[in-house]
């Protein structure tokens, strides 16, 4: 399209006549230059034929209004004028004219002119287009994506979303539990009583239960995907019920509820399971048990619920592990207790992950809703099922049962014989509470003990009146509207109870603030929960049949003090926290060594680059440079022989937590809280070969485009002729968009490493936005990770997001160059 301005008919035929043999070619004539642009933005010429001299409006300031109109900055006009005066022809030049004739120019190069100005326009109009159509692209895309994570939200925040939380959460749970380990296992190291050691190693063990569970927790979502793999170790089922109710017991007493445990004689004394999963689903729930119980007991009972013989699979011989245990049994937990009962209509809410009974449970009792998911899970994983019975304000009991191995002949604890020096001996238990009554008068009928039982302080004095004497006496300290020590004196009074040995049982330990001082002769010598091996050994040393030695200090785990003497190392302790750093300081000062800290990773840099160290312990999460980022620079900076043996350290304890810091670069891991003998184990393993091991890693390392490699100047080109001085930079405008999305293209992708569809859907986009700029090394390896994702095999994922790392960052950095030109 032609828009002719000029007063002259005369010019207008001439032009006319022209073109008129040019079909493709459009005429459209305005003798008024005032109308002339509104004329143009209705027309959209792609040339513009224009006067300088016409009445009214003179031709440059007419060139003025083009170049300020929108509609028309941008398209070509060709000066038609007679006047030939050089300035003249500069003035219009200036004012934004893109050709000049000289009336009436001949007719041939008229055309010729037109033409080329017309698609040099049509060329530049289809180029902005072009640029529109990719930002919309680029928007539909970005908005696609978060239609995408929307329609995906569930799976995500169950995933990627929980999974950052429980690391973030578990690095900061674990930072104070690290101290609490730390400094109670140096604590067991030095010279204390035997009471003091009884209480340090109590509150070890509780901190060892609580890192139990909190790592068991966040296996959840390993449990989710189906990752978790249990571990079969050999474990004796009264130590873990014992240590699940001492981890309990504190509780209980201070609501002044009972807890009781009964397991079957005939069950195997060691067995082979889980133990660490076994622990948790009886921790939570006998927690719960105890948070909902007012008043009353909790009893957890284990029985057999079958056993058979193990057969090895077709075709393989028996291994080891069948050998020694070739019995498989079927044990029966229950978990009964007298609280608050739950709804027959909200059962089955129970064992669904966020779910509790009702609202109104949240807010009083407290609680995740999670461990019941959790308890449901795990009990099926062990082989098992978990089950509830319970009504509104008759109590609960939570049924579950697992798969264990045993041996087929397995010695009995010595409290499970007949006890001749206990035969025929007369017990009295005086006791409120029934189960503890009927858990004295088995294990003393077992025994050979003449046992008789009561519940009130009543009918304790009846019973002492109408018999011949009892040889001990149990009392329970916490009977109900009775003074224990009160009663105590009075039996004193009778003639069969002068002399008659008193154990006391109760709740609350000896040293406890809430003591009474005792009667003479009385003692208190049991603790509930009732343990049969306790109970055994206080009889016997009430009634003086027996004589026990006194319990001797446990071992403490026992450090190397010349663990530097023999193997010299100098070592770098890289850790934000100041109580890590006082623990791995105290622990390797303990095993002869004098460590430097670090902060951070950049300290970590330059003090490699002062001094030459053989063991670096590095935190992963610092500020500044994390662990992950430091490693790489030392791998990257120093070879096999010459960098220290790495060592995470991390409280994060997540899926592919190892792997990821062994794609780094380190060598070993250690989760938090750091063990002394993991610290001193990793020092022996890795000391030794410090010296020893080759650096082989050139082998297998990618080779690394050159930088001048990495970018198509051919495109970059392409996006800067694409501007013009009236419009914005489509080059920087590029740039920006890349920057703004590549980093979340790249995290994506490195979460979505074993996820083969989202993996190839996000590769695609990196692709994508690379292609723009022709970021040759994004582009090949983006599409390598979408081949890879598209057959849904990730098997080489991991490697091939690392040279996108690497590749990554030297691209960015050029790109950031452009940005800056």
């Amino acid at each position: 399209m032609v828009l002719l301005v000029d007063d002259q008919a005369m010019v207008c035929e001439a032009v006319r006549r022209a073109l008129a043999s040019h079909g493709d070619i459009n005429f459209h004539y305005c003798p008024d230059a005032g109308e002339a642009v509104s004329i143009a933005n209705q027309v959209k010429p792609t040339v513009i034929l224009q006067d300088l001299v016409m009445p009214g409006l003179d031709g440059l300031a007419l060139l003025s209004q083009y170049r300020a109109n929108p509609g028309t900055r941008d398209t070509p006009i060709i000066v038609l004028s007679t006047n030939e005066n050089p300035q003249v022809k500069g003035q219009a030049f200036a004012l934004g004219a893109n050709d000049y004739l000289v009336k009436l120019p001949d007719k041939i190069e008229l055309v010729a002119r037109i033409r080329y100005h017309s698609k040099a326009y049509l060329n530049l109009v289809q180029r902005d287009a072009t640029y529109r159509a990719l930002r919309e692209s680029q928007q539909q895309l970005i908005e696609s994506n978060a239609a995408l994570i929307s329609l995906n939200q569930r799976l995500e925040e169950a995933t990627t979303a929980k999974s950052q939380f429980l690391a973030n959460m578990s690095h900061e749970i674990r930072t104070p539990m690290n101290g609490v380990i730390g400094m109670t296992a140096l604590l067991l190291d030095t010279e204390l009583t035997d009471e003091q050691r009884e209480y340090v190693e109590a509150t070890r063990n509780s901190a060892d239960s609580l890192l139990t569970i909190i790592n068991d927790i966040l296996d959840l979502s390993k449990i989710e995907s189906g990752k978790l793999e249990l571990e079969h170790h050999p474990f004796e089922i009264h130590t873990c019920l014992d240590e699940v109710l001492d981890l309990l017991a504190p509780k209980a007493a201070e609501k002044d509820i009972d807890l009781a445990c009964v397991i079957e004689d005939s069950i195997p004394k060691v067995l082979v399971s889980d133990v660490v999963r076994l622990r948790q689903v009886l921790v939570n729930l006998l927690a719960n048990a105890v948070k909902f119980t007012s008043r009353g007991e909790v009893v957890v009972e284990v029985k057999s619920a079958g056993r058979t013989v193990r057969q090895p699979p077709a075709g393989q011989k028996p291994d080891t592990d069948f050998i020694r245990h070739p019995e498989e049994w079927v044990l029966h937990f229950a978990v009964r207790d007298t609280g608050i009962g739950i709804p027959l209509d909200r059962q089955n809410r129970l064992f669904k992950s966020f779910q509790q009974v009702d609202a109104s449970t949240a807010r009083h009792y407290g609680g995740t809703g999670l461990g019941l998911a959790i308890c449901k899970r795990l009990t099926e994983l062990m082989g098992g099922k978990i089950w509830v019975e319970s009504d509104t304000g008759k109590g609960a009991t939570f049924h579950f049962t697992i798969l264990v191995r045993a041996a087929a002949a397995n010695t009995p604890p010595a409290w499970q014989a007949p006890q001749p020096q206990l035969t025929g001996k007369r017990l009295l238990v005086v006791e409120d509470n029934a189960t503890n009554r009927t858990i004295f008068s088995q294990r003393g009928a077992q025994w050979g003990m003449v046992v008789e039982t009561a519940a009130t302080a009543q009918q304790a004095l009846a019973l002492l009146e109408e018999s011949q004497g009892f040889d001990a006496l149990i009392l329970d300290l916490q009977l109900p509207d009775t003074d224990a020590l009160a009663l105590t004196s009075e039996i004193r009074q009778h003639t069969t109870g002068r002399y008659l040995p008193i154990l006391l049982l109760s709740s609350i330990r000896a040293g406890s603030d809430e003591l009474r001082p005792l009667p003479p002769g009385t003692a208190i010598s049991i603790h509930k929960p009732i343990r049969p091996a306790q109970l055994l050994d206080a009889l016997c040393r009430a009634l003086s049949v027996q004589v026990q030695r006194e319990k001797k200090a446990p071992a403490a785990p026992a450090l190397d003090a010349s663990l530097a003497r023999r193997l010299p190392l100098r070592v770098l302790l890289a850790d934000d926290n100041p109580i890590n750093q006082k623990v791995g300081l105290s622990v390797l000062h303990k095993l002869g060594y004098e460590a430097d800290i670090a902060t951070n990773g950049l300290e970590v840099l330059k003090a490699l680059d002062q001094r030459a160290y053989d063991i670096l312990f590095l935190d992963v999460q610092m500020p500044e440079m994390d662990g992950l980022e430091a490693a790489r620079q030392i791998c990257q900076k120093w070879s096999g022989d010459k960098r220290p043996r790495i060592i995470a350290m991390t409280g994060n304890a997540l899926i592919g937590d190892r792997e990821k810091c062994l794609q780094a670069g380190m060598d070993d891991y250690i989760s938090k809280p750091v063990r002394v003998e993991e610290l001193q184990s990793a020092l022996e393993r890795w000391g030794p070969m410090k010296t020893r091991k080759a650096e082989t890693s050139f082998v297998s390392r990618p080779r690394q485009p050159a930088p001048d490699d990495l970018l198509d100047h051919a495109a970059i080109s392409g996006l800067r002729a694409l501007s013009s001085p009236s419009q914005a930079d489509v080059l920087q405008d590029v740039v920006a968009l890349f920057l703004e999305n590549a980093p979340q293209r790249m995290a994506q992708i490195g979460q979505s490493i074993n996820d083969a569809p989202m993996l190839a859907f996000h590769a695609h986009a990196l692709k994508t936005i690379s292609l723009h700029l022709g970021a040759k090394r994004l582009i090949e390896l983006s599409q390598k990770l979408e081949d890879l994702g598209r057959t849904r095999n990730v098997h080489g994922a991991p490697a091939l997001f690392r040279e996108l790392e690497a590749a990554y960052t030297q691209t960015r950095s050029q790109i950031l160059a452009l940005r800056q030109r």
